[in-house]
């Protein structure tokens, strides 16, 4: 049963989780660190994107299962804060022409950049099911946690993003060779047609 937990609380539970920094095969920090956010606040869906190539790359996240693995720089609110690293508020994102859909049930999203000084290793996506779900307090918590992922990141979790960018690689290797177009172009294909352009490809 989920119980909504404080600020003090969810930090210090953060803090533990990545003093420890115990990976096991089917839960990385990065995973239980999102685990006690969506518990802690009810959201609808939480993730954690890195920044790799000209790509933000989903490496954890709970709640449905999202449809896009990934995003180019620019594209949709997670691809636009991973390239320009400053947070994004959409209290309706009916009214937000960059959000780009996932789920039906998404009314708000924030977007938070995981960057220390001026280097962006990637962003946490939330989305909730209610409007304006994105208060000032929340701002607060959910950019401390990303300041904490940044230190953690640059110090003792860099194993993360070498693993992730390699993941990529080889994705990338094997979606070239099989032909498969990428998620967010994907979607950048389907608005072209929607408006009547014709495909650049």
């Amino acid at each position: 049963m989920k119980t909504y937990r404080s600020r003090r609380d969810l930090l210090s539970k953060i803090d533990q989780v990545l003093s420890s920094n115990v990976p096991t095969r089917r839960r990385s920090p990065l995973q239980q660190v999102v685990e006690v956010l969506h518990e802690g606040r009810h959201y609808f869906w939480i993730g954690i994107y890195f920044l790799v190539g000209n790509q933000v790359v989903r490496q954890v996240f709970r709640g449905p299962m999202p449809p896009c693995h990934s995003f180019a720089l620019g594209v949709g609110n997670v691809g636009t804060t991973g390239r320009n690293g400053v947070m994004k508020v959409v209290p309706d994102v009916s009214q937000d022409p960059t959000y780009s859909m996932c789920f039906f049930d998404t009314k708000s999203e924030i977007v938070v950049p995981i960057k220390l000084v001026q280097r962006i290793f990637g962003v946490i996506d939330v989305e909730s099911d209610r409007l304006n779900a994105f208060p000032p307090g929340e701002r607060v918590l959910l950019k401390q946690v990303a300041e904490r992922l940044a230190r953690f990141l640059a110090v003792r979790g860099k194993y993360l993003l070498r693993r992730a960018r390699e993941q990529a690689e080889e994705k990338t290797a094997d979606a070239v060779q099989r032909g498969h177009q990428p998620a967010s172009e994907k979607i950048m294909e389907a608005r072209r047609a929607a408006a009547g352009e014709r495909s650049r490809r």
